[in-house]
């Protein structure tokens, strides 16, 4: 069926515009063009169909909006009757659908439509046809398919990206993510033989093997956050591998030794000594095959000095090689301008703290964010804590639904709470000092209740 060669103008106010089937959700006034409208009127007409009530805006919608704008009294349209489904459908589109102005989501969604009302009626139809028909590339309109099914699924990373291209980005990472984590649990079927313990046992403090665990259950935060040494702990573990480990091991800086820390007004102090340090790294580098999936992410906090920086990428490219650096570090910039400093004659006060990224396997990111983020400084439990809403900005980057995390040294357990906050489907933190574990599991505690009553 086509449209008729005739037209004629009719009155604005008789235009009926059905809002909830139009594929453009709003129109904003475009001033250039409200000025040509003025000017010149409505060259094109309009697509209408006569109905009882008036005439039923088929294609044109942007030209009747200007139109009333402008203060006219009609418009010149042409006429469609009977029309299918589909050709109403490619009539709107060509009309909106091409134009810079038209919301992403709305373009994506009238792909989509075209495209499955073609394949009602052809089921042989393909994406093909539905590109060549409305003159776009096919793979534009494949994205535009993939984004449009995403955001009828109500996928919230989907919703808030910024257009087609940024929409299909995060599904190709997401995709590419779970084929990894298939990877990964496939691989993790294959024992790995425990080595022999590392470090000496502290008074009151289980061993390796009595913390060894399998698979802990989230619901308890004893089974989460362990009192163990990550020395005794790695070399004995045979659970399932972590595909995000995040590292805040003392920085080796002597940190506890220094007057502007005040140490000493805590009951549980740790010792920040460059031998401490160094054995941590090791003891990572040593276990990492048993530790870390073969596709998984390091998010590791050292000093902000540049030499020792550096010492640490030379380190792991040295005895984990397998781990793949970011030259450019995170950083976290401590809005309350509290930090050391160290020599008050030839130097500033340090107030930011820097972390390296890693990735093993070419994983993939969930999203990009910034690589510096604001935040105070907290104490609330251990006096070297990073704040958890720092750390949920940089785990938007790490975390899904399919994320195991380790914490190696986790202090108060932010990192343990951010995670769960973003979706992570396992964590686990380790702690020698009795009075964090305490603390740290008696604010995962909290949160998980505040989070169940909150759903």
């Amino acid at each position: 069926m086509a449209l008729t060669n005739k037209y004629q103008r009719i009155p604005l106010d008789s235009i009926i515009i059905e809002r909830d089937s139009r594929q453009r959700r709003e129109v904003e006034v475009d001033e250039e063009f409200l000025r040509t409208i003025k000017v010149r009127g409505v060259i094109q007409p309009i697509i209408v169909e006569k109905t009882s009530d008036g005439f039923l805006l088929i294609a044109g919608e942007r030209r009747v909006a200007h139109s009333r704008a402008a203060g006219l009294p009609d418009i010149p349209a042409r006429f469609a009757s009977d029309l299918a489904p589909i050709e109403r459908k490619l009539l709107e589109f060509e009309e909106n659908a091409k134009r810079l102005d038209l919301p992403w989501k709305d373009r994506a969604s009238a792909i989509w439509d075209i495209h499955h009302t073609h394949l009602e009626l052809d089921a042989g139809w393909t994406q093909e046809s539905t590109a060549e028909s409305i003159g776009l590339s096919s793979g534009y309109v494949s994205t535009a398919i993939a984004v449009a099914d995403a955001l009828r699924a109500g996928d919230a990373s989907i919703v808030e990206a910024g257009g087609i291209r940024a929409a299909y980005n995060i599904l190709a990472r997401k995709q590419e993510r779970k084929q990894d984590d298939t990877m990964n649990d496939l691989l993790a079927s294959v024992p790995v033989k425990p080595s022999p313990a590392h470090g000496v046992k502290s008074p009151g403090q289980v061993t390796a093997t009595e913390a060894r665990i399998a698979q802990p259950r989230l619901t308890h935060e004893e089974t989460s956050i362990l009192y163990s040494s990550f020395l005794e702990w790695a070399p004995a573990y045979s659970g399932q591998p972590f595909n995000l480990i995040h590292c805040d091991f003392p920085y080796g800086i002597g940190i506890d030794k220094s007057d502007q820390a005040k140490s000493a007004n805590w009951d549980e102090q740790y010792d920040d000594s460059d031998e401490v340090f160094w054995e941590l790294c090791r003891c990572l580098a040593e276990n990492l095959d048993r530790l870390m999936s073969p596709f998984a992410h390091l998010f590791f906090w050292t000093s902000s000095d540049l030499r020792r920086q550096n010492e640490v990428l030379q380190f792991f490219q040295l005895h984990a090689p397998s781990l793949d650096f970011c030259p450019v570090p995170y950083i976290w910039h401590k809005t309350d301008n509290r930090g050391i400093l160290p020599d008050p004659k030839r130097g500033g006060r340090r107030v930011y703290e820097t972390a390296l990224m890693a990735s093993r396997g070419d994983r993939l990111v969930v999203k990009s964010v910034s690589n510096a983020y604001g935040a105070p400084t907290s104490k609330e439990i251990h006096q070297s804590e990073k704040p958890e809403p720092m750390l949920r900005h940089y785990f938007q980057m790490l975390v899904d639904e399919d994320t195991r995390l380790l914490d190696p040294t986790c202090g108060s357990g932010t990192a343990l709470r951010a995670a769960e906050s973003l979706g992570a489907s396992y964590v686990l933190g380790l702690e020698r000092n009795p009075g964090y574990v305490e603390g740290a599991r008696i604010a995962l505690r909290k949160f998980r209740l505040k989070r169940s009553a909150a759903k």
